[in-house]
């Protein structure tokens, strides 16, 4: 006769698990930002120049503005003053030599018998000063220009790990049952004990 009776529950579990993942967001298209000069041409000229300076020709023919007029015979009376300072000085020194039997009378009767020093010229006697630059002609071209933005785009990676999850639903357990009576000692402990007669 069996008097124990055993029952065992097993563990229960449920087991959830997620591989782990490589996502990757592949990028746009490159994009450009083109960005055009256009070309350029700049052109600088000079006419010819020609200069034509008649002052030297004005002066022979005696036509001076005010400032060169006063420069000019403003020299001219200083070498009269010089040129008559040294005929006084001349005449001075001649009429020194009377020792030599020179008499004053014969000095003035020279000086009064010289003659003038005359001088042939051509007016005018200069001619035009001229001068001249040539003509200037400055080209400065610039070519067209492009210029390129290239904006790239990178791909992005990114893992995602695994994941394990285990769920208890019902844990293990052990239930023993007694299936007979308690035996007491001394047998009158029993509560249903009857005393047997002799």
């Amino acid at each position: 006769m069996q008097l124990i009776n055993i029952t065992s529950t097993p563990i229960e579990y449920k087991i959830n698990i997620e591989p782990g993942r490589l996502e990757m967001k592949q990028a746009d298209n490159a994009r450009q930002k083109m960005t055009s000069f256009p070309s350029e041409l700049s052109i600088q000229s000079r006419n010819i120049e020609v200069r034509l300076d008649s002052t030297r020709m004005r002066a022979s023919l005696n036509l001076r503005n005010p400032g060169e007029f006063a420069r000019y015979y403003g020299s001219q009376g200083m070498q009269t003053a010089y040129e008559n300072i040294g005929d006084r000085v001349q005449f001075g020194n001649q009429i020194s030599q009377i020792q030599d039997g020179v008499s004053i009378s014969q000095v003035v009767q020279q000086k009064m018998l010289e003659q003038p020093t005359t001088y042939t010229t051509f007016i005018p006697s200069a001619g035009i000063d001229i001068s001249w630059q040539p003509q200037q002609l400055n080209l400065d071209y610039q070519p067209t220009q492009l210029e390129f933005d290239w904006q790239t785009m990178k791909n992005s990676m990114e893992y995602v790990p695994g994941k394990y999850q285990m769920d208890i639903l019902q844990y293990p357990k052990v239930q023993i049952e007694y299936l007979g009576t308690p035996t007491y000692v001394p047998p009158s402990a029993d509560p249903n004990y009857e005393e047997q007669s002799a």
